[in-house]
Parts: C-alpha cells; structure tokens; sequence
C-alpha cells in the first residue's frame, strides 16, 4: 500500500513542524495522535527550537537515580498491524557530551501488539567518546531470534530513517542522514520477522538507560524532531 498513515507534525501533535504549519508557541505536553506513556523516572517536554527549521522539538531526559526501567518517551498507536513500516525521526544527542562504552539508552520502537517484537533503535558509545546508533530486529533465522548491528552516530542533528517489512523472508534498510532512497546505509535481507504480524504502536524518547548513563547523563536532554511514519514510500529530508 503507498498512501502515507500520518505525518505527525506541530500542527497536529506538538512534535514537529512543516512548511506551512502554522501554531502560536509550542504547547506544553504532546496532542493527539501523540500521548506520554507515563513516564516513569523521565520527563518529556516540548520546547522552542525544532532540530531542521521547525517550531519546537521534544526534549527528553533520564532523571538521578533511575532504574534500568526509566523511560521518557511519547507514543503514536495510530498504526494497526501494519505489514510494511517506514519511519523517520530527527535526533541530536549533542548536549550528553561523549560518552563511554557502557552508556546505553533505547531512542525508539516500533512494536506489535501481538509479540511486543518489531525494532528498536539505541544510543551507546564506541568506546572512543563517540556515539553510535544501534539497531535491533527479531528476526527467527538467528539462533538468537534477534539481528543487530550499528552506524557511527555522529554530532549534530540527524535524520534517522528505516523501512520495516513484517514477512518470512525481509529486506530491513536504514538511512542515517542520507536523502538518496536507492542507496540506504544499511540493507539487510532476509529478516524472518512474520512473528511479529504487524506494528501497532511507536514509542519515540529515551528509554531504558544503563547505570552509566544515568549516573552520567541524568537531566540532561536528547532532543527529537521531525516524526512522520508511512506503509511504504521514501519519507526523505
């Protein structure tokens, strides 16, 4: 199917602007289709200052103390069972300063409600004070039912874009700041993901954090921009 499910943009949610959107301030918690999944040992707030030109981004941080449990995140749950699911976010991890090989923390994922399984993107250093972006899929035809793998994160702020077919036999793509559809950072085929069904429901923030970060990084935002989810065409910047 190539219709487009949302963007999801200040207009409509508080998160992201576009062209054209036209809003008075930034409001202060997200709005439909976006809801706060109770954060718990985090705080998401939406502020001033979007990532690519827009109006306001999401900025959200790991409190003192938290446990391995802690999340900050918003949540979409306008897919349904979606067969083919393409994403894009925009995320500039700049002000966590450089971090160690231990410091890890959840971004995003996508999740189904008839496994819990789907994707799910990270943050960790590479041990040289850098920060890289993980990846982590189910995927039946590794002995350890998940595929991973990462790419160099960089400073600044990013566009982070992925395809996700559900089926026996997928073809998983990411884009890292990179506009050209026919030549992904990324291409891994076959993904036996079926058991996954369809995705449901987003979670976009910080999320389960090792010790390290939040020892290191407590209070201190990663900001988020620029979401917009679809069943099949390139999203681009």
């Amino acid at each position: 199917m190539n219709t487009k499910m949302k963007v999801l943009a200040l207009a409509l949610v508080g998160l992201a602007g576009y062209a054209g959107s036209a809003v008075a301030g930034c409001p202060g918690s997200p709005v439909p289709p976006w809801s706060v999944n109770a954060p718990f040992q985090g705080a998401t707030a939406i502020v001033a200052g979007g990532l690519d030109g827009t109006a306001c981004r999401l900025d959200s941080s790991i409190s003192a103390g938290a446990s391995g449990f802690a999340s900050a995140q918003v949540e979409d749950d306008t897919p349904a069972a979606e067969p083919r699911y393409r994403a894009q976010f925009m995320i500039n991890v700049d002000a966590l300063g450089a971090p160690t090989l231990t410091t890890v923390a959840n971004v995003f994922s996508a999740t189904s409600a008839t496994t819990g399984g789907g994707i799910n993107l990270a943050i960790f250093g590479d041990g040289a004070g850098a920060w890289r972006l993980s990846y982590v899929l189910v995927d039946a035809s590794n002995p350890s039912g998940y595929f991973s793998g990462s790419v160099p994160l960089g400073t600044g702020s990013k566009h982070v874009e992925f395809d996700l077919p559900v089926s026996a036999s997928s073809t998983f793509q990411l884009w890292l700041e990179n506009n050209v559809e026919g030549s992904p950072d990324i291409t891994q085929a076959g993904i036996n993901n079926s058991a996954v069904v369809g995705i449901d429901s987003a979670f976009l923030g910080l999320a389960a954090p090792s010790d390290s970060f939040v020892s290191t990084y407590a209070g201190t935002a990663a900001q988020f921009d620029r979401f917009d989810s679809r069943r099949s065409t390139f999203i681009g910047f």
